[in-house]
């Protein structure tokens, strides 16, 4: 099993994919300076005064070591055809966020970005049982096709926006948020500590305790995450409460009302530390209502905290309520 050594990814902890990785690698992609983000209108977008901008987020001590691993797989299973997909196709996440491809077939592929994308990326060819990384610092949408196998198609959504809480920050992916039920799609959250919580990364790891309940506050999910970089990467995944629809994922954790629970995407290489992405689906923003998501911290190195830090975010829809969102047009 492949190890993602320090000195290639530049984190503070040794990887290794869910999967078994031969020793065979392509380009590590630089990522370009944060000043060079956008800065769109938010109030033009219809989101009001409730997010602020990735420009305004003022990272805590440790943010950037924390980031410099990758958080979110995406895998290209074996094919004896070699006609391989990208899973997933699409995804939406905060900006700073780095991705990892695994190329689990036996055939090359690559990930080849489009010309037109907010930031021009050197494309790279995964040999079999290797992998590609880059870390998206400039938001847009990056669309990416493999050139063995031009049929595969993928594309990341990369957001601009935040939402503020006492004891930290919930960075939204791909500007999701208000949702409109039926067109978002799997849409990652970051929870990212402040100061005044706790230091990041942490020495060993963060517990994370979540729930999320609809607009009525019945509480729809609840479970605990543990996560060795500090910075909780938490996918949200909408499907309809037909079970039957739901994937069977590996190691999967049933939840009532028919949510499946799976992740971290990468872990050390003892199975335990995680610095990868959690995954939730079932049914949440699957109706045009106001959702709730709360993130406690519980513990703090294996220290059970005795009040948890909380913060309550909103995940509003289209139709929301709340008035410091703008109506959208």
């Amino acid at each position: 099993m492949l190890l993602l050594i320090l000195g290639i990814i530049g984190g503070i902890n040794v990887l290794v994919s869910t999967t078994t990785l031969s020793p065979v690698f392509s380009t590590v992609s630089t990522s370009v300076d944060e000043g060079q983000l956008s800065e769109p209108s938010a109030a033009a977008n219809g989101r009001g005064g409730l997010f602020q901008q990735i420009e305004e987020f003022i990272s805590p001590s440790g943010y950037e070591q924390a980031r410099e691993d990758p958080s979110y797989a995406i895998n290209i299973p074996f094919s004896e055809l070699g006609f391989s997909p990208f899973e997933p196709s699409e995804i939406s996440i905060p900006a700073n966020m780095t991705v990892i491809w695994f190329n689990e077939d036996e055939s090359p592929h690559s990930v080849t970005f489009n010309d037109t994308n907010p930031e021009q990326i050197q494309p790279g060819t995964i040999a079999p049982g290797g992998f590609f990384i880059h870390k998206f610092t400039v938001p847009g949408t990056y669309d990416y096709y493999d050139e063995e196998n031009p049929s595969a198609k993928g594309r990341i959504k990369v957001g601009t926006e935040f939402e503020t809480g006492q004891y930290m920050n919930m960075l939204v992916g791909g500007d999701a948020l208000p949702f409109e039920a039926g067109k978002v799609g799997r849409t990652t959250f970051s929870f990212v500590p402040n100061d005044n919580a706790t230091t990041i990364p942490p020495s060993l790891s963060i517990t994370y305790n979540v729930s999320i309940a609809d607009a009525t506050g019945n509480q729809l999910y609840s479970n605990q995450f543990e996560d060795s970089d500090g910075i909780l990467d938490l996918e949200l995944i909408p499907t309809s409460l037909d079970r039957s629809s739901l994937s069977n994922q590996t190691g999967g954790t049933p939840q009532p009302s028919y949510f499946v629970t799976w992740g971290p995407d990468l872990t050390d290489q003892e199975g335990v530390a995680s610095d990868g992405a959690y995954h939730v689906q079932g049914p949440v923003l699957t109706e045009n209502e106001d959702y709730t998501i709360t993130v406690s911290i519980t513990s703090i190195d294996n220290t059970v905290q005795p009040q948890p830090l909380s913060d309550d975010f909103l995940l509003p829809s289209i139709n929301s309520t709340d008035n410091s969102l703008v109506p959208v047009a």
